[in-house]
C-alpha cells in the first residue's frame, strides 16, 4: 500500500525527532565535550537532510513530481538549490496553534488559529550555512593544520549548539502545504508527547 503524502511527512518527522532527542540525551552525558560536540554535529545534518526531504515530499504531492536533479539526492544543500533554482520553494512555517479571538471566530467560522512565529523562521540560505557549519565537525583534525580537540571545541562549541536550538526551533511546530493542503506538525505533542501531522484550513498567512 502507498503511503499518504501525509504519512510520509509525518514518519520523517518521527525521524527528525528522534534525532533531536538523542541531541538532547548526549547534551547531558558524561561523554567527554568534543565526543559530545561531534556525535552532535553528525545528528544536526541528518536533521537538516530530513528538512529537506521534507520540501521534497510537499513539492512531489504539490506539482506531481520531484525536479530531475533533486531525485535520489542526499545532500540537503542540493535539494535547497535545486528546488530555489525552479522556484518551487515550499518550506516549513514555525508557529502555534491558538484559540480564534471573536473577531476571528465570527469572520471565519473557526475553533482555532495557526500563528507564525517570525522569530523562529529560517530562510533557505540561513539553513544552509547551519548545514555547513555542522559538516566542519564531520572530517578529523589534521594535525598539521588544525587546533587540537579542545581548543576546537572551545572555539565552536557554542555556535554548534546555538545552531541546534535554532533548528530545533524551527522544524519544533511549523505549517506547511503538501499537495495544496495546508498541515500542522508538532513534534512533541502536548498531551502525549507523539509528533503528529494533522491537517489545517488556512485563512491567512502563517
Amino acid at each position: 500500500m502507498t503511503s499518504t503524502p501525509q504519512v510520509l511527512y509525518c514518519d520523517l518527522m518521527m525521524t527528525i525527532r528522534s534525532r533531536l532527542d538523542i541531541v538532547q540525551s548526549l547534551r547531558s552525558s558524561k561523554l567527554d565535550n568534543f565526543t559530545k560536540a561531534e556525535t552532535t554535529a553528525f545528528h544536526g545534518r541528518k536533521v537538516v537532510e530530513g528538512i529537506a526531504f521534507a520540501c521534497l515530499i510537499a513539492t512531489e504531492n504539490g506539482i506531481g513530481h520531484v525536479p530531475r536533479d533533486a531525485k535520489g539526492q542526499w545532500n540537503a544543500e542540493s535539494i535547497i538549490n535545486s528546488l530555489r533554482s525552479k522556484k518551487l520553494t515550499v518550506f516549513p512555517s514555525p508557529g502555534i496553534i491558538r484559540p480564534p479571538t471573536t473577531e476571528e471566530r465570527n469572520q471565519y467560522n473557526v475553533t482555532a488559529v495557526v500563528e507564525g512565529i517570525p522569530d523562529r523562521r529560517l530562510t533557505e540560505d540561513q539553513l544552509i550555512d547551519i548545514y555547513q557549519r555542522l559538516h566542519k565537525w564531520l572530517h578529523e583534525i589534521n594535525p598539521y593544520k588544525q587546533m587540537d580537540h579542545s581548543k576546537y571545541v572551545n572555539a565552536h562549541s557554542e555556535a554548534l549548539w546555538d545552531d541546534m536550538s535554532r533548528l530545533e526551533a524551527f522544524i519544533e511546530r511549523h505549517a506547511i502545504t503538501i499537495g495544496g493542503e495546508g498541515f500542522f506538525c508538532v513534534l512533541r505533542d502536548n498531551q502525549d508527547g507523539q509528533t503528529k501531522v494533522g491537517s489545517i484550513s488556512k485563512t491567512s498567512d502563517l
